[in-house]
């Protein structure tokens, strides 16, 4: 709601100007308007008010009022037109444009206005404002301003019309397209809140650009100074006119008609505009608001609401900018028309010589055309029939021969396929006329063509020539891609380089068709027709040569599959009877499709099966089935692996077993291998492989690694007693003794009982020392209280006695622990802390034990110096480790990198159910000791 009263400030300001306003503008009108009333109106009465952001001088209101005038002449009405002003340019403080609109609110009172088209954001804002207290129920129609200028009104239901998009960013873009060497935009202004409107929507389109452009603001000057300083502009630049209704100096203007027109003439380097009504002032143009557009929607909607239609069934809509330019300021400026973008309109453009004259050079030239035309017709059919009938007898000689080449190779041996081709490439010669006819193959994954057969009447290239692909690019990129090339003649052959045609001449071709001998998705090489002079290949000749090109590719393919499945049988054969063991390939159902003869011997020598057995044809899965009832009690489990494997359900199988024999105990690996596992109907080979005298091995070696580490222990805890029972005691008695001396001389002088102290201590000190070689050599307390405490008490003892950290951690590891494997488990903590202060240079040290379901594991990690894998040590202490380890079944790696540190993982098989389920005790929960030395 717009106030009825303006505070004292503001009017004191602008009281003169509204009185000034009042006597030039309400007074005329009242008395120069048609009256309210008509004496004798012969027909209805629409009256509409055009209330404009400037007055109808302005370009852009007189485009869209007179869109509106000329859409209401055709309504059956006698339609009155009033037009009012906020003039902006002269009034643009809010107080001068609130007393404007009291004032147009106040004439128009006493008359029923139908429909009020509110033309620019000043005139919206207002109605937007007050309509609900001077014009209740009056359909609004707005157009001529964007959202943003209007300062976003909430509009209800009796608004209708158009918002006009204003987008600067595009018109520079279009500017950067014309002119691609510009670096800065001048933006050209002035001080009106409309023209500071169009400046900030420039601003804003700013980071869009980056750092390619750099505008320069030109908005708050005199017009003077403007038209200086747009004379000095650099080549470098755009100039990019937004609004100068006022400037610096407080002078007034209209775009259209005195600001744009000054600003473009004095300018140095072309100016782009945002509106159609400045689009030939001497602007080049851009991407513009169309007020004409503007006016035709709110024409449309004036006429729907005066026809009976209600504003709120009448969306608002949001029209588009349109590109156009200025014919005569882009070639002033030397702007190329291609570079527009698509769509754009161009104004203005002078017309061409055809455009003046065109029927009398449309009448001349047709009547030499068509002299011209019916003698080259004339000509044309004398050569016609000329090349048909040349053309007709060789398409005969090729259809005599296609018929006979198609059942030729049919019959033939592969043996015979060689001799078959050259005697076809030769008939093709006599019958074609052709100077060649080659089989050229693709060689070194294409990179070169190899002839391979040749029929040539003259000294042509010999069988088994070589052509680099380098030297033919296009040739055999075409072929490669599956492409016949047809050649007529080489000097009119463009997409052929010169060095390309130099090599085909060379060879004596003029003239040739080049088919692709395709085979199964891919091209094997091709089937060349040379002519050493120029040639016409007709298309019904083309049909043929390809077709005869597939008589020599099914030839060709038979040739190569012969020999690939000769080269393949031999292959497998000696790679089957090249093997040790047992080898059986089989089918996806199982059946036995080869073996080699290992698999085949007698029963003492132990084959995969007998030998009446090993015919092919016979099923491997039955076989192993009958072997379970008798000498194979695996045979079940190997069906199973066989079958799983075959379904894919298993990408491997093998099993490891004995067998006693007369020659006692023996050892075997049967292993399940796929063929082919990405296809459906896979097969798979069976091997079976004696590991007999490696077993042997692997048992005599665990057994005296056992034997040796039980020695060692045993001498450990021999040592262990004697410095116990022995030093230690003899110690302690020196201890207690020395004590007492120290008790009786206790009057004696105090530097005598010092020394006495200090012979105590030092027999103490040797006593802890024999205890912890001792505890080193054999751990009582592992034996005592398990593997947790044991490792905890060592970790302890090791920070105490090196001065480092040693981080212990457990989780989840049982109470009970076998004895082999704690004790395991213990000695390699011991080597492992010992290696990582001898050899890490760290300063702390990580201890690990994890149970995880059937294993324990214990890890060893430091942070220090590291070293490559390649230099592992093979010392005592890693071996000793390793022999710990292969005697429980465990596994033992080391991880290291130079400047990385070390890792040592230990992985133990846990005891199996019967030990766990007599020891039976809830698992210990995780936890993390850190030892340290103060």
């Amino acid at each position: 709601m717009i106030p009825n009263k303006i505070p004292a400030q503001a009017h004191q300001r602008s009281c003169g100007r509204v009185w000034l306003t009042f006597l030039l503008l309400v007074i005329p009108a009242y008395f120069g308007c048609p009256s309210a009333v008509a004496i004798d109106q012969p027909h209805e009465v629409r009256r509409i008010l055009v209330l404009s952001e400037l007055g109808p001088s302005a370009p852009a209101v007189a485009l869209m009022s007179e869109e509106i005038r000329a859409a209401v002449e055709e309504l059956p009405y006698e339609v009155e037109l009033y037009s009012e002003s906020f003039n902006t340019n002269l009034f643009d403080d809010l107080n001068s444009q609130i007393v404007l609109g009291n004032i147009y609110a106040y004439k128009y009172r006493d008359r029923k206005i139908d429909v009020i088209v509110a033309m620019g954001p000043s005139p919206i804002k207002f109605l937007a404002a007050s309509r609900t207290q001077f014009f209740p129920g009056t359909p609004i129609v707005i157009c001529g301003s964007s959202r943003e200028q209007a300062e976003n009104p909430v509009l209800d239901p009796s608004f209708t019309g158009a918002w006009m998009p204003i987008e600067p960013e595009k018109t520079v873009e279009v500017a950067a397209r014309l002119q691609p060497g510009i670096r800065h935009v001048a933006v050209v202004g002035g001080r009106s809140r409309y023209d500071r409107h169009l400046e900030e929507l420039v601003k804003r389109s700013e980071p869009a650009f980056g750092s390619q452009l750099d505008f320069i603001y030109l908005t708050d000057l005199s017009m003077p100074t403007l038209l200086s300083r747009v004379r000095k502009l650099a080549n470098d630049t755009a100039v990019l006119f937004t609004s100068m209704q006022v400037d610096a100096a407080g002078n007034h203007y209209i775009n259209a008609s005195q600001s744009v027109p000054m600003v473009a003439a004095a300018a140095s380097v072309p100016t782009f505009a945002l509106a159609d009504t400045l689009v030939g002032r001497g602007v080049v143009g851009g991407y513009v608001s169309s007020f004409g557009l503007q006016g035709r929607i709110a024409a449309d909607a004036t006429v729907k609401i005066l026809t009976g239609m209600s504003p709120k069934d009448i969306p608002i809509r949001h029209s588009s900018g349109l590109y156009m330019f200025d014919w005569r300021a882009l070639k002033r400026w030397g702007l190329s028309e291609r570079n527009l973008p698509p769509g754009s309109i161009v104004l203005y453009r002078e017309s061409t010589l055809w455009e003046k004259h065109s029927r009398l050079v449309i009448t001349t030239v047709l009547t030499i055309f068509l002299m011209a035309l019916l003698s080259a017709y004339l000509l044309l059919e004398r050569r016609r029939r000329g090349v048909a009938e040349r053309e007709l007898e060789e398409e005969m000689k090729f259809q005599r021969l296609i018929s006979e080449l198609s059942t030729f190779f049919i019959d033939l041996r592969p043996d015979q396929v060689d001799v078959g081709i050259d005697s076809a490439l030769h008939r093709v010669v006599e019958s074609l006329a052709l100077d060649r006819v080659t089989v050229n193959e693709f060689v070194e994954n294409g990179s070169a063509l190899r002839f391979t057969h040749v029929s040539d009447r003259q000294n042509g290239p010999q069988v088994g020539t070589i052509i680099p692909s380098s030297e033919i690019p296009y040739l055999t990129s075409q072929l490669a891609d599956n492409r016949t090339v047809f050649i007529s003649s080489l000097d009119r052959c463009i997409d052929m380089s010169t060095n390309e045609r130099e090599v085909m001449r060379s060879r004596g071709v003029q003239a040739g068709v080049f088919v692709p001998l395709e085979a199964r998705g891919s091209v094997l090489g091709a089937l060349a027709f040379v002519s050493g002079l120029e040639r016409c290949w007709s298309e019904e000749v083309a049909m043929q040569c390809i077709m005869l090109g597939q008589v020599f590719a099914s030839a060709l393919i038979r040739k190569k599959e012969d020999e690939a499945l000769l080269t393949s049988e031999l292959l497998k054969n000696a790679i089957l009877s090249s093997l040790s063991g047992d080898v059986a390939v089989i089918d996806h159902n199982g059946r036995i499709v080869g073996t080699n003869a290992w698999a085949e011997r007698n029963e003492d020598h132990m084959g995969m099966f007998s030998e009446e057995e090993s015919v092919r044809g016979a099923n491997l899965l039955d076989i192993y089935q009958r072997s379970t009832h008798m000498t194979d009690p695996l045979g079940t489990p190997v069906a199973s692996g066989i079958r799983a494997v075959l379904e894919g359900q298993l990408p491997h199988f093998e099993v490891e077993w004995s067998q006693e024999s007369r020659r006692g105990k023996r050892w075997f690996i049967t292993s399940v291998t796929p063929v082919h596992p990405w296809e459906r109907e896979r097969g798979a080979v069976v091997t079976r492989t004696e590991i007999t005298a490696r077993k042997q091995a692997e048992e005599e070696r665990l057994e005296l690694s056992g034997r040796l580490i039980d020695l060692q222990e045993k001498e450990r805890s021999r040592l262990a007693r004697e410095l116990h029972d022995d030093f230690n005691q003899r110690l302690a008695v020196l201890a207690i003794d020395l004590e007492r001396t120290a008790q009786t001389v206790a009057t004696s002088p105090l530097k005598a009982a010092q020394k006495l102290h200090e012979l105590w201590s030092q027999a103490t000190e040797i006593g802890t020392d024999l205890h912890s070689l001792s505890h080193r050599l054999h751990s009582s307390t592992l034996e005592g209280l398990g593997l947790v405490l044991g490792l905890s008490s060592l970790c302890a003892e090791f920070a105490a006695q090196h001065e480092m950290q040693v981080d212990f951690m457990h989780d989840r590891v049982p109470r009970f622990v076998p004895p082999d494997i704690g004790l395991c488990l213990f000695r390699i903590a011991q080597e492992g802390l010992r290696n990582v202060k001898r050899h890490s240079g760290a300063s702390r040290a990580e201890v690990r034990l994890e149970g995880k379901g059937d294993v324990i594991s214990l890890s060893i990690s430091d942070e220090g110096v590291g070293f490559p894998l390649s230099r592992v040590s093979t010392g005592l202490g890693v071996r000793s480790m390793q022999e710990r380890l292969r005697l429980l079944n465990g596994r033992f790696e080391i991880r290291s990198q130079p400047g990385v540190g070390t890792v040592i993982q230990v992985t133990v098989p846990f005891p199996p159910k019967e030990y766990r389920s007599e020891h039976k005790e809830p698992d210990r929960i995780t936890r993390r000791d850190v030892y340290a030395t103060d």
